[in-house]
């Protein structure tokens, strides 16, 4: 897997994903249409926006996509959930 999709719905939400994405070692971004921003930059995610979905891409995950995974779970678009 080499990108997953998540919804940041505010700006806590975005405080909050950046940290999470902080705590690993790899490299990853966010995308939004033509944009892309290094998901662990605030000011990056925020200019993307909040309440629509991003492109998480795992550029080099390290091994850690299982963990980062589980991290993200609560911004994770998942096929049949209601958001």
């Amino acid at each position: 897997m080499d990108a997953v999709t998540v919804i940041l719905k505010d700006a806590d939400e975005v405080w909050q994903f950046v940290n999470t994405m902080r705590k690993f070692e790899g490299e990853y971004d966010l995308e939004a249409g033509s944009y892309s921003v290094d998901a662990k930059s605030v000011l990056g995610v925020c200019a993307l926006g909040t309440g629509k979905p991003l492109k998480l891409r795992m550029v080099n995950p390290k091994g850690e996509e299982g963990e980062l995974l589980t991290s993200l779970d609560r911004y994770l678009v998942k096929e049949g959930r209601d958001e």
